[in-house]
């Protein structure tokens, strides 16, 4: 699990290198900087493998990823770099600086897990070890211990070498929930940076050259009547028959659709109990496509799917766009 980290962590400065050296190349031969910082990534390795099993231990779901991003920003000051907390009105997202001038080299770094995937380390069968809690299964507890020391690194190569520029880490929390980075760029948190460098864990070692799928995030909830289920059905209006006939509508529409396309639904909120007509349900939808346009489709579409099935159940549709992203 970790040999991967170790090669990123020499790949990201290679790069840094690349760009902060004027005639360096990957091809060519490693300069004193690049060979002191992969000097220094190993010696950082026991840091790096306590601080990474801590982040599994600890796991937080999205925007309460406290322990986690305390313990990063912890790591990342002890090591020389400025701490801004809280950014984009996020209190586990922050910034980590060190340097100054030109370029600016952003690192981003991910540290949020995901609901009911809580797992025994070093155990390739299920193991959990906290039934239905939090776990690391996209390997962010990597992520953001690897881009932390990738950004260290290339701090102390730099400053034992006298290479000009400034290093940002961006702690960038949830974006499991697709929320972290969105409210961050829109709050202008990136603004400044030349380029970007950002990982991920994965069963390969390589370069990634592509895009990634636009996306909405959406709720939709519906109102209705509630009534006594036995005693009175006719009074009532079923929210939560609103929510599946809407869920109907878009499995239906998936025909429809490009083919690399993709919708996702959980109900959120679906009633108390069956003797009581609900009158009020939720469900949170992802939809993703590759292109903007096509996506804008898509929600164009399901807009009016909730309409249908609010008119169908006499019920009241309401929709909130969390995030989206090209």
């Amino acid at each position: 699990m970790f040999r991967c980290k170790q090669i990123f962590v020499i790949a990201s400065f290679l790069v840094l290198a690349a760009l902060l050296l004027p005639g360096s190349a990957l091809t060519q031969q490693l300069t004193p900087a690049m060979k002191d910082a992969i000097a220094w990534n190993d010696k950082l390795k026991p840091m790096y493998d306590e601080i990474a099993k801590y982040l599994w231990d600890n796991p937080e779901l999205s925007l309460v990823e406290f322990k986690s991003s305390g313990k990063l920003q912890e790591y990342l000051a002890n090591n020389g770099f400025k701490i801004e907390k809280g950014v984009a009105n996020m209190p586990t997202a922050f910034v980590a600086t060190w340097g100054s001038g030109k370029p600016v080299i952003g690192i981003l770094g991910e540290f949020d897990a995901l609901p009911n995937l809580s797992q025994a380390s070093a155990v390739t069968s299920e193991k959990p070890i906290i039934s239905g809690a939090p776990g690391h299964g996209c390997g962010h507890n990597l992520y953001g211990t690897s881009s932390a020391t990738a950004a260290i690194t290339a701090a102390k190569a730099m400053a034992a070498h006298g290479i000009k520029g400034t290093i940002k880490f961006f702690g960038t929390p949830a974006e499991e929930t697709l929320v972290g980075k969105i409210y961050m760029g829109r709050d202008g948190v990136f603004d400044g940076t030349d380029i970007m460098l950002a990982w991920h864990p994965g069963d390969t070692n390589g370069v990634s050259y592509g895009t990634n799928l636009a996306i909405d995030n959406i709720k939709f909830r519906f109102y209705g009547k509630s009534s006594h289920a036995g005693s009175a059905p006719e009074a009532g209006r079923s929210a939560l028959d609103a929510v599946e006939l809407m869920n109907i509508g878009m499995n239906f529409m998936r025909e429809h659709l490009v083919e690399e396309a993709r919708i996702h639904y959980v109900i959120t909120k679906g009633g108390e109990t069956p003797n009581n007509v609900p009158p009020f349900a939720e469900v949170w939808y992802f939809i993703r496509a590759p292109r903007r346009a096509q996506v804008d489709q898509v929600r164009a579409w399901m807009f009016d799917v909730a309409k249908g099935a609010a008119l169908m159940t006499q019920t009241r549709a309401e929709n909130q766009i969390l995030t989206a992203s090209y």
